[in-house]
């Protein structure tokens, strides 16, 4: 029976727990509710960290052997427990060139278990001769082991589909959230601001690659409306932020809000207390804060990159306009600013596309479906 099922699951990149907020932390904790929810029995089998910023095979080295170390002692372990005691299935989440899994392929041979991967991917950088190649080797060493692939985007099934020879190891679910979070009141907004006026709201980490190339962005397509109503709550905080604010410099003080580092469920309330989400989602993967946004019941104004159309639905829960496009994204955003009740259907659709397709319900049902026959 399902239910009986035993889950180890590990996750290289930093375990589910870790304080550092991250959308990959975010997804790795809802998959384990997920599996949960369909009926198994889950255990974080290892915390240990695989993954690095820099790509110096002093590090390579050291990050595996210190794997594989991990790994022997995590077999031992299991093998010296009761067979109805051990795992009947270990799942690596998001293993990739930054974070290889050195860990569950030794383990589940070792014990004689199937091997899965979620969101198994590899990094942009470029190839065949750039500096992460080697961690890309030991990535793929260890992707090519798995018995069943769980695939959230088009652009990984393509890439496992080529790495693999064939697809027949992979299988497709859709991006989830846990949409049972409670109430959430909305953040009250500066006091000068005209209640009449639309809010716009945008959050991400302020740190150097795609997130601060994001801001930069948005900083560009925003400039250029300033002769237009409208009002901007700025939620995040990082190494780049002086850099990211005075990218903003062109748009007056009086009409943006800039929250600094705050807590999740801040977030939810700031999304809460506007009318419009909008980040350009360049090189966004999947982009939960996209789905966090329409559960608040937000239209969403970003460009059609990469994982954005999974969890958006152009012309139903927002507007997307090609990558790169700024004048597009400057009439999406001028389109839903002039009309409210334009903002409250693509709101309402959002909320709904959400709660009926990328639920942790619809995806433990989807979970329980694929992996039940692994």
């Amino acid at each position: 029976m399902t239910s009986k099922r035993k889950i180890a699951f590990f996750a290289p990149i930093k375990p589910p727990h870790h304080p550092i907020p991250s959308g990959d932390r975010l997804i790795a904790r809802n998959l384990i509710k997920a599996l949960k929810l369909a009926g198994y029995e889950v255990e974080l089998a290892c915390e240990y960290i695989c993954y690095s910023k820099r790509s110096d095979v002093e590090i390579l080295r050291d990050r595996k052997a210190g794997a594989i170390l991990e790994a022997t002692r995590i077999s031992d372990f299991y093998k010296g427990q009761k067979n109805k005691e051990r795992p009947d299935l270990w799942i690596t989440y998001h293993p990739y060139c930054k974070a290889p899994d050195w860990i569950g392929p030794i383990v589940s041979r070792e014990l004689g278990i199937p091997y899965v991967t979620v969101e198994a991917a590899r990094t942009g950088q470029g190839e065949p001769e750039d500096e992460w190649a080697p961690w890309r080797a030991e990535a793929q060493a260890g992707i090519k082991q798995a018995d069943l692939h769980l695939v959230f985007k088009p652009t990984d099934r393509a890439y496992l589909t080529e790495l693999l020879g064939d697809n027949s190891k992979l299988m497709d679910i859709p991006p989830f959230m846990d949409t049972d979070i409670g109430s959430i009141e909305p953040m009250p907004l500066p006091k000068d601001w005209n209640p009449n006026t639309p809010t716009l709201v945008t959050t991400g980490m302020m740190r150097k690659g795609k997130k601060d190339k994001n801001f930069y962005m948005l900083a560009e397509i925003l400039s250029g409306m300033t002769k237009q109503d409208w009002n901007l709550i700025v939620v995040g905080s990082g190494p780049e932020q002086d850099s990211i604010r005075n990218a903003f410099s062109d748009i007056s003080d009086e009409r943006m809000h800039w929250t600094g580092q705050v807590e999740h469920k801040e977030v939810l309330r700031w999304m809460k207390a506007s009318d419009i989400f909008i980040w350009p989602g360049w090189k966004e993967p999947i982009g939960m804060v996209y789905l966090e946004a329409q559960l608040q019941g937000l239209p969403v104004i970003a460009y059609n990159s990469m994982g954005v159309p999974l969890v958006v639905e152009h012309g139903k829960t927002g507007l997307l306009a090609l990558e790169g496009e700024v004048r597009a994204m400057r009439e999406n955003i001028a389109r839903v600013l002039r009309d409210k009740d334009l903002r409250s259907r693509r709101g309402k659709m959002a909320r709904e596309n959400v709660s009926k397709k990328h639920s942790i319900e619809a995806a433990a049902g989807r979970v329980g479906e694929v992996v039940v026959d692994v």
